[in-house]
């Protein structure tokens, strides 16, 4: 695979990850290694001389403004898993239409939905109830009769649980994948989204986990300020477009 730096790609109530640990946010690997391509999002989430209301706010909703831009086209539909006001804000004003679902009736059929969902987002470990695989995969098969045939889900993942202090990445992208190969999903993609205030966004294609380590630990030892790191799972639905 040939590794690309670009300045084009082809949310959340929880605060992105802090990180200042030169092996990145986590002591385990930033990545399951050889199960999908990764890609590295150097998000510039500068605030314009803008207070934030949060820290940690302007990443979430470049973030969340990026992905959107990305997965969905105008007009199109967004659904959110978890009522994320970052990413409410980012879909009304790009021109998307927006739908909250926290549990599966709150799904009404696709013929009430209006254009159906390209792009499906959701938290784990979940922001409240359990964070089982089983009730994911409900919610997310639910959410099938209103997804378009080429819709994505993307699960941004958390570095840590309390309800789960020894979980691992691994663990959690193993739980995730359980849930969308229930709802009839596969995992085809890895996000790092870091901040770089000032830098302009850079996208990287193609890391490999080496390249992913070096990218966070540089950032992460940039003087007087404080980098923010998610990672993100990209599921699309299958027999689907990529």
């Amino acid at each position: 695979m040939t590794t690309h730096l670009d300045r084009s790609p082809h949310q959340p109530r929880r605060r992105p990850t802090p990180s200042r640990d030169p092996a990145a946010t986590r002591d385990d690997p930033p990545r399951v290694p050889g199960l999908v391509p990764i890609t590295v999002w150097r998000l510039d989430d500068h605030d314009d001389g803008r207070p934030a209301t949060e820290p940690g706010s302007g990443f979430a909703s470049c973030l969340a403004r990026r992905l959107i831009l990305t997965y969905t086209s105008l007009g199109e539909t967004v659904a959110d898993l978890d009522s994320d006001p970052h990413v409410h804000g980012a879909a009304s004003a790009t021109g998307r239409s927006y739908l909250a679902i926290t549990e599966p009736a709150g799904l009404s059929g696709p013929d009430q939905l209006g254009p159906p969902a390209s792009l499906v987002t959701l938290h784990w470990p979940r922001p409240t109830g359990p964070s089982t695989v089983e009730a994911v995969g409900v919610l997310l098969t639910a959410c099938r009769p209103i997804m378009s045939e080429d819709a994505s889900v993307i699960a941004a993942v958390w570095s840590s649980d309390p309800a789960q202090p020894n979980a691992t990445f691994a663990d959690y992208e193993h739980a995730l994948r359980g849930a969308a190969e229930a709802a009839g999903l596969t995992h085809v993609l890895q996000i790092v989204a870091i901040s770089a205030p000032g830098e302009g966004d850079q996208f990287l294609y193609y890391a490999t986990e080496t390249e992913v380590v070096h990218v966070v630990t540089e950032a992460a030892a940039t003087r007087d300020r404080q980098v923010l790191h998610i990672d993100l799972l990209v599921f699309h639905r299958k027999g689907g477009s990529p």
